[in-house]
């Protein structure tokens, strides 16, 4: 495997590529649909993205529950559906899968003005999905069933507290190297 990346390094191919449309995104799978008031969602933002910069709400996508937010040059959008996440195929380890059939609807917090393709590149990308694991982590509870990253196709289940629950997934082999 190491021959290989070099091989694909030497040729100008990267390691890992995404597709070009793909961006960081973190889905929470919820048990219950949740609904926030823009006020909780703008109070939530702050306290996760504004310690650097001031946190600004720039619009919501109309006749949807999605807000977007600015953060210094940073774009974040907060995104909630009411149905269940779809996504193809079903887990390999039945206590992922759990996560999935327990969930009625979802929450997504995105990064949609970046790429994971360049933030890979530039080694970005951890700190990229750091920054969206903030609004994750204060908006984790019991109503959480797990989250979910699209681009890499990880899902971690809930077993408690969000930290604990990624450390269950290193432990138990998951790679999850994208978060570093």
């Amino acid at each position: 495997m190491i021959v290989l990346r070099r091989l694909l390094s030497i040729f100008g191919v990267p390691a890992r590529s995404y597709p070009k449309d793909y961006w960081p995104s973190v889905v929470i799978l919820l048990k219950e649909n949740q609904v926030l008031s823009p006020e909780d969602i703008l109070s939530r933002a702050q306290a996760s993205w504004g310690a650097h910069a001031p946190v600004e709400a720039i619009g919501k996508l109309k006749d949807s529950a999605s807000y977007i937010f600015r953060s210094g040059g940073l774009i974040f959008s907060v995104n909630f559906g009411a149905g269940r996440y779809c996504v193809e195929g079903r887990e390999h380890l039945e206590v992922l899968q759990r996560a999935w059939d327990e969930h009625t609807s979802w929450m997504s917090i995105d990064m949609p003005n970046e790429t994971n393709d360049h933030l890979y590149k530039t080694k970005a990308l951890g700190s990229s999905y750091q920054l969206l694991l903030v609004f994750a982590f204060k908006s984790w509870s019991a109503n959480c069933t797990g989250v979910y990253f699209p681009a890499e196709s990880v899902t971690i289940p809930n077993f408690g507290e969000l930290a604990g629950s990624i450390q269950w997934c290193r432990k138990n082999g998951l790679n999850l190297e994208f978060l570093k």
